[in-house]
């Protein structure tokens, strides 16, 4: 099983594709070692999720913010070919691109989307690293300094979207106690 942008429920949208074919491609490359089906489910409970995230909870949510959360963890690579992201994508998108890498300057709308990125981003981070976490291993210590970092970013966004506003801060306490739990488990 591969991923296929038609099981993700998005609209048809060429900008959207492209974007999950990009990430597929990042991942195949950078990720291998999962293979094919669970390169897949990320890609449907990691950016696919972080998308739709996006849409269900911001009434005022942007193309280009929905395309760079299918981007995933393809948005680093993308940066290193602005040209030849242009071809693919809005001129608006690689501004937004280059305004999280700090390439370029954001207007009030990328603020509004970069914020809403963090929040989606970290969203599928907790799901994947920190929530259910059911053993220590060796990037436990990793796992704490994300959730801290979560924490203080989130602090300094709070309020600003309030639908997301409140997922992230109970993912935020899923992630403690589930730390906290495996820490105890081992007193």
């Amino acid at each position: 099983m591969s991923f296929d942008y038609a099981a993700s429920g998005l609209p048809d949208n060429k900008q959207w594709k492209a974007a999950t074919v990009l990430c597929n491609e990042w991942l195949n490359r950078n990720m291998s070692m999962f293979g094919p089906e669970r390169i897949a489910r990320f890609m449907l409970n990691q950016p696919v999720t972080a998308a739709k995230l996006i849409m269900e909870n911001c009434p005022d949510w942007s193309e280009e913010s929905v395309t760079l959360a299918l981007l995933g963890p393809a948005k680093e690579s993308l940066l290193a070919g602005v040209a030849a992201a242009n071809d693919i994508f809005s001129t608006r998108t690689t501004a937004l691109l280059a305004a999280m890498a700090g390439k370029g300057v954001a207007d009030a709308a990328m603020e509004r989307d970069m914020t809403r990125l963090f929040l989606v981003e970290g969203l599928s981070t907790m799901n994947d690293q920190l929530i259910g976490r059911k053993q220590i291993d060796k990037h436990h210590q990793v796992r704490w300094n994300i959730l801290h970092e979560l924490e203080k970013n989130f602090s300094d966004v709070k309020g600003k979207n309030p639908a997301l506003d409140v997922i992230f801060a109970q993912a935020l306490k899923d992630s403690r106690a589930a730390l906290q739990a495996l820490d105890a488990a081992v007193k």
